[in-house]
């Protein structure tokens, strides 16, 4: 077979299996619905990307056309590029991790995708018609996913994210949203593309046009049923800008279809003013998705918590204002600049959760106009087309749509791929357009030997070099990691856990799971070291490979308050407070407002008898938001442990009940309070009808104050309700008697 049909078919064949990476779903991997999506996309990519290099050499058309779009994109990658290497994490953000499988190794791929795209299908025979292939492709590719919302909407399938928003085999419900929006938005724009192929005016449908209709009318159902508000806004928003624009500038159009949409138009406004005024009938209160819908406001605990976090990214911006942070280092911003009102929310956010903040985060101002401009220079590409009215307004909803969904979301590989793709469709719009307004361009033939003994094998070498390096030692890196959690975790029947199963992760020397791993193997360590069934070798060495790979991942993140807070709250559950102490500390300074971290630190003073600084830091966390019920807690007990009873009842006193919780008597055993510590433990497990734990609680704190027979006597209560305990009682039994 001729060298330029191989590298055609090499070309071509890998984008029109990727539209079903979606359905992607890798069970074996660490983050399977991220994870796997991402290396069956890089790998595709990567192989038509060194095959498209071959064929551009054996054949001019289909070289690089330098349009607008294909400018706008380059730049875009080049200043993501730059903003990377001048941000405060460069290596994260150029690799991500397992959990987002982003940074610039995605936007390169994504770059290498659209210039495919653009530079291939764009220049087959036939014009658009290869790209309407793709985009039917693409639709089957929903289709499948489709089925897979409903079957988890019908109950046949279980829903992976929450217990009622569908997210199919993308896993996240926002996820799901934004791919029905998109491919929707194509469903619409291939009906209307065969309505204008037919010359038909008017309503009439045929054919595969009732199809791309049911489609269109499905995704959007799904998408409704994901719950995910700003992509139903997005939906909303697309749709009354496509008719916005077919009303004013379809001027060659039918005077009633025009008609038609300001009147849908108009519809949709008065349904959205009804809507508001009746968000909290039962009929709205009743259906998720629209309760979702009607619980926006300045007074939703989500809501609010968005515009915590853009304060907190133009906080960011402020700092950094050129090429801002680099991707992938929103947490710095996040752990700095944290408000202490998000006490209830997620303690780590690694997003802006909005696209524009996010490139205004990860490149700054010229980051996001170049991100910007994307949007702009596909619309220009589509407006100076020679597609209809109607089209052109389909496509400009569908972006319009896609733009409110990322106000309030932040991107995915999902959403990523169908953009870049829709940014090759308009290049190529472009390059068929100057095609036929331009005389033909000269092109330089390449000598046919140069291309087969030194192009082709070189593109053969790069690519071997790319999917074993970028791709397979990462999956190696996945798998082992998998390997190891399910050795600590007991995945398997007499599974013992292996340090060396860890070390086996970290040899692929692969940074991309790197601090993934340290973390895991934290976690691991804790429930090790504290187990009684591990062997103490075992658990030294964990012990010291754990040790190793904190002192590693600080020298990689010293200014991520992350790594310190979780080494410090690793060494807390061990029992090394001494250790876990400056660590703690490092975390309070990196983020000083952070009620967590404050209450880990005061927990490691308190074990150190350093209680004046344990009142210190839980007054400064308490004080900073006094609706924090954890922090008040924290705040009676540390008082309490530090023998300053009568100030805490000073302070809260007027609610006796928080001084009778399990926490309080742990804090007056801290004190020798061993009294009031037994009186709260008696009283709890009175009405309690199951309190083995604070039963247990109770015989050790009667040991402590030398009532050594009320200890046993409350031990053999225990074991003639739980007799599964008897081993363990008879022997804690026999070593109080023991005693003298």
């Amino acid at each position: 077979m001729p060298l330029k049909s191989i590298s055609r078919f090499l070309a071509l064949a890998p984008l029109f299996i990727i539209p079903f990476f979606p359905l992607i779903v890798e069970n074996s991997y660490f983050f399977p619905f991220i994870t796997g999506k991402a290396f069956f996309f890089r790998i595709l990519v990567e192989i038509a990307f060194a095959s498209w290099v071959v064929l551009a050499f054996l054949d001019a058309k289909y070289r690089p056309k330098f349009n607008a779009v294909t400018i706008g994109v380059t730049v875009f990658a080049v200043v993501a590029l730059v903003a990377d290497l001048l941000g405060v994490n460069p290596i994260r953000s150029l690799w991500s991790n397992f959990e987002r499988m982003e940074g610039w190794i995605t936007i390169v791929h994504l770059w290498m995708f659209f210039m495919i795209t653009a530079n291939t299908l764009g220049s087959e025979a036939g014009g658009k018609k290869f790209w309407h292939n793709w985009m039917n492709t693409a639709l089957v590719g929903a289709f499948f996913v489709a089925c897979y919302g409903f079957a988890q909407l019908f109950g046949w399938a279980g829903i992976h994210q929450g217990a009622s928003r569908i997210d199919a085999s993308l896993g996240n419900a926002a996820y799901m949203a934004v791919y029905m929006l998109l491919n929707a938005g194509i469903a619409v724009y291939l009906l209307l593309e065969s309505k204008a192929r037919r010359a038909v005016k008017g309503f009439k449908l045929a054919g595969m046009e009732w199809g791309y209709l049911i489609l269109a009318l499905i995704f959007s159902f799904l998408l409704i049923e994901t719950a995910t508000r700003g992509t139903i806004l997005g939906l909303v928003g697309g749709t009354v800008i496509a008719l916005l624009a077919y009303s004013i500038f379809g001027k060659g159009a039918s005077k009633l279809s025009r008609q038609v949409s300001g009147g849908i138009v108009a519809l949709l406004v008065v349904l959205g003013i009804v809507f508001v005024l009746a968000r909290n009938s039962p009929i709205i209160q009743k259906y998720e998705p629209l309760q979702r819908l009607a619980s926006i406001s300045l007074s939703n605990t989500e809501s609010v918590s968005r515009l915590y976090i853009w304060n907190m990214a133009l906080t960011g911006f402020e700092q950094r204002p050129v090429f801002g942070w680099g991707q992938e280092n929103f947490n710095y911003i996040f752990n700095a600049n944290y408000n202490p009102k998000m006490y209830g929310q997620e303690q780590w956010f690694d997003r802006a959760h909005s696209v524009y903040f996010d490139w205004l985060i990860n490149g700054g101002i010229v980051g996001l106009l170049a991100y910007l401009a994307l949007y702009i220079l596909f619309l220009v590409a589509v407006w100076k087309s020679s597609l209809t009215i109607a089209e052109k307004s389909a496509l400009t909803g569908l972006l319009a749509g896609y733009a409110v969904h990322n106000i309030f979301v932040f991107d995915n590989l999902a959403s990523y791929v169908f953009f870049f793709a829709l940014l090759g469709f308009a290049a190529s719009l472009i390059s068929n357009l100057k095609s036929r307004i331009s005389a033909p361009e000269q092109h330089r033939e390449v000598s046919l030997d140069v291309i087969e003994y030194v192009v082709a094998p070189l593109a053969i070498i790069v690519l071997i070099f790319g999917v074993y390096f970028y791709n397979v030692r990462a999956i190696q890196e996945n798998t082992r990691l998998i390997t190891a959690l399910r050795s600590c975790g007991g995945g398997n029947a007499g599974t013992v856990p292996d340090p060396t199963l860890f070390e086996n992760v970290l040899a692929t020397k692969v940074y991309l799971g790197y601090q993934e791993t340290r973390e895991q193997l934290l976690s691991c360590a804790g429930q090790v070291i504290n187990s009684q069934q591990v062997p103490s070798p075992t658990k030294q060495a964990f012990f010291q490979l754990t040790m190793e790979q904190i002192q590693a991942q600080i020298e990689a993140t010293p200014k991520d308050a992350r790594i310190y807070t979780l080494a410090g709250s690793f060494l807390e559950q061990i029992g090394a407070f001494t250790q876990a102490l400056p660590m703690l500390e490092k975390a309070h300074l990196l983020s000083p407002a952070k009620q967590s971290t404050a209450y880990a630190l005061s927990t490691a003073y308190v074990n150190l008898g350093k209680f004046d600084q344990a009142i210190a830091v839980i007054k400064q966390a308490y004080e900073s938001e006094t609706s924090d019920t954890d922090m008040r807690t924290a705040y009676i007990t540390t008082l309490i442990a530090a023998g300053r009873d009568a100030e805490a009842q000073k302070l809260f006193g007027s609610d006796q009940s928080l001084f009778k919780t399990e926490q309080v008597a742990q804090a007056y055993a801290i004190a020798k309070d061993y009294t009031k510590a037994i009186a709260i433990y008696q009283n709890i497990i009175g009405t309690s009808t199951d309190a083995v734990n604070t039963q247990f609680r109770l015989a050790q704190t009667q040991y402590a104050a030398g009532l050594k027979s009320q200890a046993v006597e409350t031990l053999k209560v225990i074991e003639k309700a739980h007799p599964e305990y008897t081993n363990q009682i008879d022997a804690a039994i026999k070593q109080v008697q023991s005693e003298k």
